[in-house]
C-alpha cells in the first residue's frame, strides 16, 4: 500500500488526474495509516494502561501484603497477650485451686475441732443429765421423806388437837361445876349475909328500947 501511495503521489506532483481507483486507494492507504496510527495508540495506551493498572495491582498488592503483615502483627500480638492472659489465668486457677484446698482443709480441721468438741459437750451434757437426774431423784426422795414427815406430824397434831380438845372440854366441864358449886356457896354467904344484917337490925332494935 506505501508503494501505491508513492505513485499516486507522484501523479499528483505531475498534475495528472487520478482515477476513481487511485483516488480509492488513496482513501484506503490513508485509512491504513490512521488506523496503524490509531491501533500504535490504542497500544500505547493499553501498555500505559496496563502499565499503570500493575503499578495500581503492585502498589495494591503492597498494600495488602502490609495490611497482612500488620494483621499478622496484631494477630501474633493478640495470640502473645491471649496466651499470656491464658497463662495468668491458669496461674490464678491454679492459686485459687490451691487456696479452695486449703480451705477445704481447713473447714475440715475445723470441722474436726467442732465435732469433738460438740461429742465432748454432749458427754459433759450427759453427765451433768445423769447428776441432774439423781439430783432430782434424791430431791424427790426427800420431798417424799418431808411430805411423809408431814402427814406424820399432822397425824400427831390431830391426835394432840383432839386430845387437847377433849381435854378443854373436860376443863370446861370442871370449870362450870366449879362456877356452880361457888354460885350456890355465893348464893348460900349471901344468904348468911342477909340473916346477919337481919339479926343485926333485931338486935339493933332490941337495944334501942
Amino acid at each position: 500500500m506505501s508503494q501505491v501511495s508513492k505513485r499516486i503521489l507522484e501523479k499528483l506532483e505531475k498534475k495528472k488526474k487520478l482515477s476513481t481507483e487511485d483516488i480509492l486507494l488513496l482513501y484506503l492507504d490513508l485509512m491504513h495509516k490512521e488506523m496503524r496510527e490509531t491501533r500504535r495508540e490504542l497500544r500505547e495506551e493499553i501498555e500505559e494502561t496496563r502499565r499503570q493498572l500493575g503499578e495500581e495491582i503492585r502498589e495494591t498488592n503492597r498494600r495488602i501484603d502490609d495490611i497482612n503483615k500488620r494483621i499478622n502483627s496484631i494477630q501474633e500480638a493478640f495470640s502473645a497477650k491471649i496466651d499470656e492472659t491464658n497463662k495468668r489465668a491458669d496461674k490464678v486457677r491454679e492459686i485459687l485451686l490451691t487456696k479452695i484446698d486449703e480451705t477445704d482443709k481447713r473447714i475440715d480441721r475445723v470441722q474436726e475441732v467442732l465435732l469433738a468438741r460438740i461429742e465432748e459437750t454432749n458427754r459433759r451434757i450427759g453427765s451433768v443429765q445423769e447428776i441432774l437426774l439423781t439430783k432430782i431423784e434424791e430431791t424427790n426422795k426427800r420431798i417424799d421423806e418431808t411430805n411423809k414427815r408431814i402427814d406424820d406430824t399432822n397425824k400427831r397434831i390431830d391426835v394432840v388437837q383432839t386430845t387437847l380438845l377433849a381435854k378443854i372440854e373436860e376443863t370446861n366441864r370442871r370449870i362450870d361445876k366449879v362456877q356452880e358449886t361457888l354460885l350456890a356457896k355465893i348464893e348460900e354467904t349471901n344468904k348468911r349475909i342477909d340473916d346477919l344484917y337481919k339479926l343485926y337490925a333485931e338486935l339493933k332494935k332490941l337495944f334501942h328500947r
